[in-house]
């Protein structure tokens, strides 16, 4: 049999043990995980907002220079026209001279 000093302290051993049966220890390593976690998402959020905002800038960009190009391409046109006007114009009010032959000049080029 025991004595009461050696029940006293097994029971004082296993209530310090049951304690520790209660607190478990923390997990540090997928706390760790976690944090690093939620960092690399809000980074990743943020690059992925900025580049959005940039494609965003680039494709308005690339919409302006578009219209542009057009509208160059229309005046191109428009001139062209109008300076084929002008030679029959000349060549009705000169008598006449060179009507067998056709106006040649350069073709407008294609803008795709």
């Amino acid at each position: 049999m025991r004595s009461e000093e050696e029940q006293t302290a097994g029971a004082a051993s296993l209530g310090r043990h049951r304690m520790v049966a209660m607190h478990p220890r923390r997990p540090w390593t997928l706390i760790a995980a976690a944090l690093l976690l939620a960092v690399l998402s809000v980074v990743l959020w943020m690059k992925w907002r900025e580049s959005r905002l940039r494609s965003d800038q680039l494709q308005a960009e690339l919409r302006q220079v578009y219209a542009e190009a057009e509208s160059l391409r229309t005046q191109a046109i428009r001139a062209q026209q109008r300076v084929t006007q002008l030679e029959r114009d000349f060549r009705s009010l000169s008598g006449g001279e060179g009507t067998s032959k056709p106006a040649v000049g350069p073709k407008p080029r294609q803008v795709r």
